[in-house]
């Protein structure tokens, strides 16, 4: 009788460990099929995978902060406002939960950046001067983890730039809110995206960045050679919208030129 009630315990506790294993095993596999995804430009099917991992274990530092940035990058090329909202209050949402479980880490800070750099596009302008500042704050805090982090610099050299050349209305409109305008400036715009292109000189959106910039800030003939060297680079194509800035650096040639 006594071997009877013992004989399903040792079952029992000798299938945990099993289960454990399988769900690490399963997570593994997840992101490495994510990874493989990703370099096949496979965004939907990595955020998909990504999703399953947080299924099996929610608080998955790698599959948090990089289906933030999946929402916030695949959002961004809807024409629907709608649309668009809804994935960057998801990216947001993954965003804070990754900030919550890993505060020591850069990544979760630099998605919520995006995020919310995403989400300014879509509001009014008083609540897009206060995101502003809050964006600000973000990318500091990711650079103060991950100082060599290229895509940090390179959204903070986008911020200063569109900071230091907003529009009137814009101007106007902060004098009126707490906090006021943030702090921009050209130099440190490109100062920072020079960084971002030195980390990571394959970089085919950051250099157009620049040219933006430069022509954004009056300097035409430096955006122009900025983008002949564009072309001359021949650079690879390594994210899903590269030949989309390829073709709106060959328009902004001509219209500059």
């Amino acid at each position: 009788m006594k071997s009877y009630f013992l004989f399903p315990l040792l079952i029992l506790f000798s299938a945990l460990p099993v289960t454990a294993q399988s769900t690490s095993e399963a997570v593994a596999d997840l992101l490495l099929k994510a990874e493989k995804q990703m370099e096949e430009l496979d965004e939907s099917g990595a955020l998909e995978s990504y999703l399953n991992v947080l299924e099996l274990d929610p608080e998955n530092y790698e599959a948090l902060w990089n289906a933030s940035l999946l929402y916030s990058t695949i959002g961004f090329r809807f024409d629907n406002k709608n649309d668009q909202e809804a994935y960057f209050e998801r990216a947001i949402e993954l965003a804070e939960k990754s900030l919550e479980y890993h505060p020591d880490k850069g990544d979760p800070y630099y998605v919520m950046a995006v995020a919310k750099g995403r989400m300014a596009n879509l509001v009014r302008v008083r609540e897009r001067i206060e995101l502003g500042h809050k964006i600000e704050e973000y990318i500091v805090k990711a650079l103060d983890r991950m100082p060599e982090h290229a895509p940090s610099w390179h959204l903070y050299g986008v911020w200063q730039s569109e900071v230091a050349n907003v529009t009137r209305a814009e101007r106007m409109a902060a004098r009126f809110i707490s906090g006021g305008l943030p702090d921009g400036s050209d130099e440190k715009a490109e100062e920072f995206l020079k960084k971002a292109m030195e980390l990571d000189p394959e970089s085919i959106i950051t250099r157009l960045d620049l040219a933006r910039h430069f022509e954004r800030s009056g300097q035409n003939e430096r955006a122009i050679a900025v983008l002949e060297e564009l072309f001359e680079l021949d650079l690879p194509v390594k994210s899903k919208d590269d030949p989309d800035h390829l073709e709106d650096a060959r328009k902004l040639l001509s219209d500059l030129r």
